[in-house]
C-alpha cells in the first residue's frame, strides 16, 4: 500500500500538501527563485529522500518552473536526470513543476477569483501570485493560496492548466481525496 512522502519547494505547497494530506510527511526544499540550478535543487532533494530512510512511496516532488526556459515537463525529465546523478534511482518518484508557480493553478479556475471576463487563453507560464494581487488587492500565499487552492474546481484546472494536468496524472495510484474528481 502507497505511503507517500512529499517535497515542496516553498510554505504554500507545504501547508496545502499538509491540509489535503494529513499526516504524510512533506518537507520543504527552501529553493525557489529563478537563480537555483536542478542540479542544487536535485542535490537537496536526494537529501531529503534520504532522510525518509525507505519508509516512503512514492516520494512526490513539486516545484515552481518560475522563468526557467524549460517546459515544466522537460524541467521534469532534467529533475529526473540530476536525481539519478546523485545516486537516486531506486525510487518511485513523482515529479511535477508548477508552470509558472502553484498560483497558476488557482488562476486556471477563473470563476473562483471573480475575474471570468478577463481570463487569458492560457494561465499557464503567468506571474500567477501577481495576477491573483491585481485582481484581488491583496495576497498572502501562505494564508490565501492555501485556501484559494482547496477551493478550485478541480476538473476545470485538469482541463485548462496542462502542468496541473501532468501532474495530477503522475499522481496514479496514490490515495488522496482531493485528486478524486472526474478528469
Amino acid at each position: 500500500m502507497p505511503n507517500p512522502a512529499f517535497i515542496v519547494d516553498g510554505h504554500t505547497e507545504q501547508s496545502f500538501i499538509g491540509k489535503i494530506c494529513p499526516g504524510k510527511p512533506v518537507q520543504r526544499t527552501n529553493l525557489n527563485g529563478n537563480g537555483v540550478t536542478i542540479e542544487a535543487i536535485a542535490k537537496k532533494v536526494a537529501s531529503l529522500i534520504r532522510l525518509f530512510g525507505n519508509r516512503h512511496y512514492p516520494i512526490i516532488i513539486l516545484v515552481d518552473r518560475e522563468n526557467r526556459n524549460e517546459s515544466a515537463n522537460e524541467l521534469c525529465g532534467l529533475l529526473q536526470n540530476a536525481l539519478e546523478n546523485e545516486g537516486i534511482t531506486d525510487q518511485d518518484l513523482r515529479i511535477g513543476f508548477a508552470d509558472k508557480m502553484i498560483e497558476n493553478w488557482i488562476l486556471a479556475d477563473y470563476k473562483l477569483i471573480d475575474d471570468i471576463e478577463n481570463k487569458p487563453e492560457s494561465t499557464d507560464g503567468l506571474s500567477g501570485a501577481s495576477v491573483i494581487k491585481k485582481i484581488k488587492g491583496s495576497y498572502n500565499k501562505v494564508i490565501d493560496g492555501v485556501e484559494l487552492l482547496g477551493k478550485i474546481d478541480k476538473p476545470t484546472v485538469y482541463n485548462a492548466s496542462p502542468s496541473f494536468k501532468s501532474f495530477v496524472d503522475s499522481l496514479n495510484g496514490v490515495e488522496c481525496n482531493y485528486l478524486e474528481f472526474e478528469k
